[in-house]
Order: structure tokens, then sequence, then C-alpha cells
């Protein structure tokens, strides 16, 4: 059974002079990149192959700053749903998390703004020369597709970007598995409250959840509706 959640030309208008509207649509994409990276990561290859440990570092990677703009759009939400009750007791509460702040100030905010979204030689060029390697490995395959190429030193100094201090030292992996679990269970916790409060104003301003067979969508999409 497919569903959707649709509203008519009167209600989609009344929507439009909403002054929150706008944030909720903007809600809803952060949630379909947050959706979107974390299907990646559960899709990606088990196993050593480089190309699946380079999809499950980028999707991390990736999370990092779409949750980075997460907290960036609750701010941006916050003055227009000042006397909105279930941002309030939900989404904002991210504001007052110290745990979630810590974490955006330490690890989303470099990850964000130096190696994912942009990539800011200078920065790479701190980490890298803070660091000491026996053995440089800077791209790693299996077989002989392109696409399967990982370009593993890349990824290693975007994971010391986003710790902050380089692989060599004793604490570095600790803290990469801290702020990843950390992370994964903030990326939970915003979606979770992101999807409370879209579907709450979704019904106020008059949406309606209509279901379909797969077999009905199918006739209705060959017919042109």
């Amino acid at each position: 059974m497919d569903w959707r959640i649709e509203c008519d030309r009167e209600t989609f208008e009344k929507c439009k002079a909403d002054a929150k509207f706008p944030h909720i649509v903007a809600l809803a994409r952060a949630v379909n990149a947050l959706n979107f990276v974390h299907s990646a990561m559960l899709h990606a290859e088990d196993g050593d192959a480089p190309e699946a440990e380079r999809d499950r570092l980028n999707s991390y990677f990736f999370a990092s700053a779409i949750l980075y703009e997460g907290i960036k759009l609750i701010r941006a939400m916050n003055q227009t749903f000042k006397d909105d009750v279930p941002f309030q007791n939900g989404l904002r509460l991210f504001l007052r998390d110290p745990v979630a702040l810590q974490i955006e100030k330490t690890h989303l905010n470099p990850a964000r703004n130096q190696a994912v979204f942009h990539f800011v030689p200078d920065t790479f060029s701190k980490i890298i020369n803070s660091a000491t390697v026996d053995t440089c490995v800077f791209a790693q395959a299996r077989g002989q597709n392109k696409r399967h190429v990982r370009y593993s030193y890349a990824d290693v100094v975007t994971a010391e970007i986003l710790v902050g201090f380089a692989a060599n030292t004793e604490e570095f992996y600790e803290t990469l598995g801290t702020a990843m679990a950390s992370t994964l269970d903030l990326v939970i916790r915003f979606a979770d409250e992101a999807e409370k409060l879209i579907g709450y104003h979704t019904a106020q301003w008059g949406f309606k959840v209509l279901e379909d067979s797969v077999a009905e969508y199918d006739i209705r999409k060959a017919e042109g509706d």
C-alpha cells in the first residue's frame, strides 16, 4: 500500500500565506537529506572493500554536515515558531541540549565548513603538517573499475579535521567512534522530532493522508492522472 499526504488548491493557498510553511518545507528537505545519507550507509557493501569503507565513512561525513545545517535551520525557525508549542517542546530543545551543542561546535562545524560542503586547502594543510606517518596510503581499490577507487588519505584527513587532531595520536579512534555514535543518535532524534512537527502542521493546515494500492497507482500513472 502506497500513501501520500496532499491538499487541494484552497488549502495550498492558505499554506502560502502562512509564514511557517516555508520553514516546514525546508525542514522536510533536511529530513530527506538525512534519510538519504542514512540509506546510503545501510546499503553500503559489507566487508573491507575500499569502496564499502569509502561509502560508510562518507555517509557519516555528509550526515554531520547536514545535521549542522539542520540545527542552523532550528535557529532560523525560532522567531516564527516562538508561540508554537510542538516546536518549543520538540525541535527547539536541541538548542538547549549541551551534548548537541558540543557536537555541533567540535565536530559538525569543522566537517561542514572545511571538508564536506567546502574543501579548504589551508585546513587540510594544517592537519597534514601536524601528522607523522610511516606509510601514506593515498588511494585504494579492488579491481579496475574507477568508481571503486577510494582516495583513502583524503578521507583520513577529513576524519582528522572532524575530530580536531591527527590520527597518529592515541585517542583519535576513540574520539572518532564516540563522535560517530553521538552524531547518529542526534540524526535519529532530529529526524523523529522534525517528522512530528511536519505531521502536526500538515494536519493543521488541512492536508489529508490518502492510500493507494500499488496496482491502482500504476493504472492512474498510465492514464496520466
